[in-house]
Parts: C-alpha cells; structure tokens; sequence
C-alpha cells in the first residue's frame, strides 16, 4: 500500500492524518498522467507540415505555374494516402506571384508567418532571384521546379532546384542546332524574364558561335508593354535565317510563332522550354507551333513505371496531360519530403538537403550536388506534324 505523505501541519493546528490509498487508485492517479502526457505528444503528432509554394498562376506565364501547382498538389496528395511523414500529414499554402519578382518576395514573407518548412518555388527566374534574399533572412529554403538562372548556380545558400543551369539548356540546343544543320538563326526575346530569356540566349549564342553558327538578327521586347509582333517578327528577316529562336512566355511565343509561320511555313523554332511545352499549347498554337525544337530535363516519352503511372494519376486528378513544369513540380516536392524524412527539423533542412545526395525522381533518380544544383540528362523534343517526338 502507498500513502500519499502530506505537508508539515503549521504550529499550533491540529495534526494531519496520513491517508492510505489503494493501489487502484494510484493506478488511475499515473495512468492520467500518461494520458495527458501522450495526448500532449499526439497532437505534436498530428499537427501537419506546412508546405509552401509560389508560381505565377495569373497572367501571361500562368500555364507554367498552374502545371507547377497541380504537380506538387499531387505530390501531397499521395505523400498523405501514404501515411505523410512519420504520421504527419502535409498541408499545402499556395501563393500567387503573378510572374512578378516583387510579389515573389511578398508570398515568401507571407509563408514564412504561416510557419511552412519549405517552399517548392518560384517556378521563374527573375522571381527566384528575388525572393531568395528574403528567404534566407527568414531561414526558409526554396526549392525550385523550373529556375534555371546561372546567377543561382554554384552558389552555398538557400536555393535548391531540380531543373539544371541555362548554360546547359543553351549549349545543348547549340550543339543540336548544328547537328540539325540549322547554321543560321534569328532570335527574338522577352525583357520582362531577362534573368532567363537574356541569359539563355548568351549563353546559347557563345556555343553556337563556337561551333561555326551565325546569329542573323537579335531582337528583343518588353511583354508588360503590349507589344505588336508582326512589326517585331519583319525585324527577324526569316529568309536570311535556317532557323528563329524563340524566349518568352507561352502566350508570346504562339503569337510570335504564328507569324514566323507566315512567312515562312517551314523554318524550326527554337525555343526555352518555360516557352513551349505547356498544358495546352498544342490544341491553342495548331500549325503555329509545328516544327518546334527544345531542350527538357523530362523525356515526354518515357516508359518508366512510376513516371507511367504518375501521368494516369495527374489526367486523372486534373483533366489534362502532365507538363514538364507538372513532373519537375512533383520531383522538387518530393525532394523537399526525402529531406525531411531523413530530418524533420525544417531548421537543418538546408544542411539535410545539402547531404542528401540522390532522392527518387518521376524518370530516375536525381543527384542534387552540395550547391542544390541537379545532374542529369537532357532530352531534345520536337513538335512535328502534329506529334511529339524525343531525339536522344
């Protein structure tokens, strides 16, 4: 038997009685303890894990960030049918940042008081540069599906990605261009994006350059200025060129398209892929687009099961095929959940996600070096005739 020994009576009071207890009742006394204490840890437990993200889903550009936003919102979705992270489920906090790097750095100041571990975003460039800062002042990592700036690259901050460097993109269309035999090109790109539409074309025009091509014409515009393309795409001299080089949003880069198609029915289009492959260019550009060439970390033809898979899902869930904006979008989430499944601590998540090496992607895994930076191949597409086609 226990007793529970009570507090020395004060002088001069009539002396206090030891009150025996049962061992039953001491049984119930700790085992509301221990329920108190493991209600207390499960709530812990429950509370989810807040994921950010941050694209562009208005404007011209907003066919990128949508496709972002569906990919990742998949990605949480079958995280949670999965049992989440060491039970946790995970929530999604979207931002909207209009394709404008100001607002970019708003949304990342607006999740870092909702408390999100992470944010899969911005899916742009200059919105990218922008926010980063930001970012890291609020201790927030940001891990892009489709910034590609070389600004960004090799740098040891809080900025991860799983699309590689333009420089990449551009030597590979460079080297493509020549294979193609296409040793003439005019290029026409948008201001508006410059941190990767201008840099992009830098870098491809060294390459090309470097491998015997000429650039025939360089025009560049500002999309917020409601420009006119015919007088803009005249400026190219299409006749002079064996192809035109296309860098712009989705919407700009059909309109653009179909007046290169007007003069010349047949020339290739080279294009930046956050110009391209959207959800709905094809059914939107018809002839406009036909004899596109870009550059994609994604191979649109792939037969590999989770990528196979992952597509039925995403059709399913949303009504349309997945981009590539979808698949990197679902690829950065689930780096963002191999780190914390490795560490939940969203404090270390930068130093997890320096070390983590390689995680599973849609296509195969993907090695992130210890700058954030990815490393994997890259697939040519072309839109002909109406079909995808993948040149390896």
């Amino acid at each position: 038997m226990c007793r529970v020994v009570p507090p020395e009576a004060p002088s001069g009071s009539a002396p206090v009685r030891t009150v025996p207890m049962t061992k039953s009742a001491l049984i119930m006394i700790l085992a509301s303890i221990c329920l108190a204490l493991g209600s207390s840890c499960s709530c812990d437990r429950d509370k989810a894990i807040k994921i950010g993200f941050i694209a562009g889903l208005t404007g011209k550009n907003s066919d990128l960030g949508v496709a972002g936003r569906d990919g990742v919102q998949l990605a949480v979705e079958s995280i949670n049918a999965s049992g989440g992270i060491g039970g946790r489920m995970l929530s999604l906090v979207i931002r909207d940042d209009g394709s404008n790097p100001d607002a970019a750095a708003l949304a990342v100041e607006s999740l870092a008081k909702e408390r999100v571990a992470a944010v899969v975003g911005p899916m742009g460039s200059s919105m990218a540069k922008a926010a980063l800062p930001v970012a890291a002042k609020n201790g927030l990592v940001l891990v892009s599906p489709t910034s590609s700036s070389n600004e960004l690259s090799g740098r040891d901050d809080n900025f991860f990605r799983v699309m590689e460097p333009n420089r990449l993109f551009a030597h590979h269309l460079a080297e493509t261009c020549v294979k193609l035999k296409i040793m003439r090109v005019a290029a026409i790109y948008d201001l508006q994006n410059s941190t990767y539409t201008a840099e992009m074309f830098a870098d491809f025009r060294e390459e090309f350059l470097r491998r015997g091509g000429r650039i025939t014409a360089e025009v560049s515009y500002d999309s917020a200025r409601s420009p006119l393309f015919i007088p803009l795409v005249k400026k190219l001299g299409v006749d002079r060129a064996d192809g035109v080089m296309v860098l712009a949003n989705s919407v700009d880069a059909i309109n653009i398209g179909q007046q290169v198609r007007k003069l010349s029915p047949r020339i290739p289009i080279i294009s930046g892929a956050c110009g391209i492959a959207q959800r709905d260019l094809v059914q939107q550009a018809g002839r406009s687009i036909d004899n596109i060439i870009f550059t994609l970390p994604v191979n649109g033809r792939s037969d590999k099961e989770s990528y196979l898979l992952f597509k039925e899902k995403f059709a399913k869930r949303f009504g349309y095929e997945p981009t590539f904006a979808s698949v990197l979008a679902y690829d950065a989430a689930q780096a963002v959940v191999a780190a914390l499944r490795k560490n939940p601590e969203p404090s270390r998540l930068r130093e997890t996600l320096r070390g983590i090496g390689t995680f599973p992607g849609l296509q195969g895994d993907i090695l992130l070096d210890s700058y954030g930076d990815p490393h994997r191949k890259l697939f040519i597409t072309r839109y002909f005739r109406g079909h995808e086609d993948v040149i390896e």
